[in-house]
Order: C-alpha cells, then structure tokens, then sequence
C-alpha cells in the first residue's frame, strides 16, 4: 500500500492526501514521500508491482506497464555495448500490452485509482491525443466519468481499440485552428467554472509517479540505475517522474551513494520552450502546432518553478536536444528496421536525440543507457484491434464556452 505525505519543495510543508498545491500559496511543485523507503516490487504483471511507491491503497486491474529489454542492433548502430529500451506501448512478443500503445497508459490508471479512493467520480483534462485516449480507455475500468478536451487537428489521435466502452467519457473538442496550450486554457476555465476536479498536469503526483515506473522497471531488471536516461518532453512531466523515481532508488542506498542517471531529455524544432530556455536563449511560439511530435507542442512547460524541468536537469547533470523533424523520422525508420517495432513520432524524436549524443561523444560505450519509448507497436494494435475514432459530444471555442454545461 502507498501510505505517503507530499511535501513542498519550496518551504517543506507536508500535507496529507493527494492536493496539487501547497497550502502555504507556493508555486513549487509538491512531491511524495512514501512510508516504505525500501524497492520491494511484487509479481503483479502490470505497474502496480510497484503499489508501495503510488499514490494508491490498492492495485487496479490494468495491463498497462513498461517493458525493459536490451536493444542490441539499435545499440550495435551507435556504438553502445550496454544498451536497453523502455518499451511502453503494444509489443506483445515482448510482454509490452499498454491498451492505447503510449506509456500515457502509466499516468492513467494510478490517477483514476487515487480518484476514486478519494471518492472522486467526475475528472476534466485537456490534451494532445494520447492522454486523452489513456483516460478514456482507462475510464471504464474505474466507474469515473472523464471529460477531455482536445484540439480540432488532433481529434484523429482520439480513437480507442474494439472492446473499449465508451459511456464514461464526454469528448469535448475546441474549434478551428486551437492547439494544446488553448485546449489546456479553455479546460481550466471550465474546471473552474463548473466545479469538474482537474487532472492536474505536472502537479499530479499520482500522473507523474506512474510515470516514474519506467525508471523502477529499468532499477528491477538491471539490478542498477543507468548511466543516461533519454526521453522526448512536452511538458517535461516524464524526465521530472524518472528524476523523483531515481531518487527514491538513491534513498533506499540503490547505487551506493552513486549520483542519479543523466537526464537527455528532447524537443521536436522548432517547438521549443524547454530546449531554448535550458540554453538560456528567446524562444519564439511558432504560429502552430504542425510538428511531427506534435504531442510535444507544449507552450507552457513547468520549467523554472522549484521541482521543475530546471531544477531537475541541474540535479541530474542534464542536458537538452532539439531535433528536426527530418531526424525524428529518419532515427524512426532505422530503429523500426533494425528491432521490428514501429515508433511513435515522440519515441522517435528521442531516438534521434540518442544519436546525437552518441555521435558527440556525450556518452560512453561502456556506459549503461537507457532509452524510454513513450510509443510504439501501434501498427500491431490495429492487427489485434479494431480501432474507431470517437465521436465528439461536443464542438466549442471561447465564445461558446457555456455549451459544455450540456454534456455535464
């Protein structure tokens, strides 16, 4: 069981259950600390082995977990003798069965779990696809009704495999030529107005601990920490869940007072924000979101706030990469050629990052690496599945913004 408190990284106030602020009106993000300080993951096949470092009394019946395996071709490419994937999409030859083939699936669930341990049924957020179709999916597992907002471009990205019910979600879709960054601020407007509980983004503990799994994964099957941990960001939620899952590891004396793995974290040029800000430059908003990751288009990433994507690159020695499209896709291919399993655009974003980095001399050969395929396998979902794109309950823009009141 998680028993936890979370505490403020800014002026160290605990508090009890799942809040997403500190009482004490700090910006910092609040992070858990778990009663069980030993890693004593159980034989449950899915996240959940790891219950005692979630925000949750009990395991959910899900299928949703990372799969770590060595990637000996793709690492033989590089150069890297000590290469392993975190595969966290649909690959069931490897034992990878995340139901919406993103590791989205991670956040899903522990979520839902602690909302409805806090006797929450009703939860609004807002994205670019893939949480939102996590949600969904996840959403007839727990009896929660999920209110999602997307952007009109990325309603394509809303489908969900045969089998999946749908009477839980309310599809709600913003108009015309919104992106993310509006769909997230037209979600909080509603959120406030008509008292629908928040998902809560990077300050979702429950969402960023799920994450986190990816890195107790990789701690179970190597038996140590890597070296480097690479991961394409959006929001920066992912590198900030494997920096905290680290430091749990650190806690329990995992590496033997060993620093924490070096965070490589990516963006997809020319969106931008984090990679630019860690270089200390102007970044300039595109007009639009049309990227090849376009799940990556976050305009408002946690950056400087205390426990941000800042603060945890400097704690981890960090760095940051920008990647062209042309590169995201080239680095796809390859990885798709040489280990079987096609990528999602941000997996391969990363995997071009790697290859940066292993070209430049920024990691070693001998050096344990890591690299977290947040997608993948979809073409092997739509094999096994039949796939269908939801309907929306619910077309809108700012000037209709009181029509969500009929899909309450």
């Amino acid at each position: 069981m998680g028993i936890f408190e979370l505490v403020c990284l800014e002026c160290g106030q605990r508090h009890q259950g799942l809040t997403t602020r500190c009482r004490g009106g700090c910006t910092a993000l609040l992070r858990s600390q778990y009663e069980e300080r030993s890693f004593r993951p159980t034989q449950v096949p899915s996240l959940f082995r790891f219950l005692d470092w979630l925000p949750c009394r009990r395991e959910a019946e899900t299928t949703a977990g990372p799969v770590v395996f060595p990637c000996e071709r793709f690492g033989r490419r590089l150069g890297l003798d000590r290469f392993h994937c975190a595969f966290s999409g649909y690959w069931p030859e490897k034992g990878a069965l995340n139901p919406t083939g993103t590791f989205k699936d991670l956040e899903a669930a522990p979520t839902l779990q602690s909302l409805v341990e806090q006797g929450i049924r009703e939860v609004l957020l807002a994205s670019a696809g893939n949480t939102a179709r996590a949600f969904a999916h996840a959403a007839q597992s727990f009896d929660v009704k999920v209110f999602v907002v997307v952007p009109e471009a990325m309603l394509n990205r809303m489908w969900l495999p045969s089998g999946a019910a749908t009477g839980t979600v309310r599809l709600a879709v913003v108009k015309g030529s919104s992106d993310y960054s509006e769909a997230i601020r037209l979600s909080e407007e509603i959120s406030a107005r008509y008292g629908i509980h928040p998902e809560g983004g990077a300050r979702n503990v429950a969402r960023r601990d799920g994450l986190g799994t990816v890195m107790l994964e990789a701690a179970r099957v190597l038996g140590r920490l890597p070296d480097h941990y690479f991961q394409a960001v959006g929001s920066g939620t992912g590198g900030i869940a494997a920096h905290e899952a680290a430091l749990r590891l650190l806690g329990d004396k995992f590496r033997n007072g060993e620093p924490p793995p070096r965070l490589h974290l990516s963006q997809n040029a020319p969106f931008l924000p984090l990679f630019r800000a860690w270089k200390g430059e102007t970044w300039e908003p595109p007009l639009d979101d049309r990227v090849f990751a376009s799940v990556l288009a976050n305009r408002n990433p946690p950056f400087a706030i205390r426990g941000g994507v800042a603060d945890t690159l400097r704690a981890s020695r960090g760095t940051m990469y920008a990647v062209t499209d042309q590169e995201a896709m080239a680095a796809g291919r390859e990885f798709s050629e040489l280990e079987g399993i096609d990528l999602e655009p941000a997996a391969a974003v990363a995997a071009a990052s790697l290859i940066q980095a292993a070209a430049s001399g920024e990691i070693r050969r001998d050096e344990l690496v890591l690299l977290n395929v947040t997608g993948g396998g979809l073409d092997l979902l739509r094999r096994d599945f039949t796939c269908r794109v939801l309907e929306p309950d619910l077309r809108f823009d700012a000037s209709t913004l009181s029509a969500f009141e009929n899909i309450l």
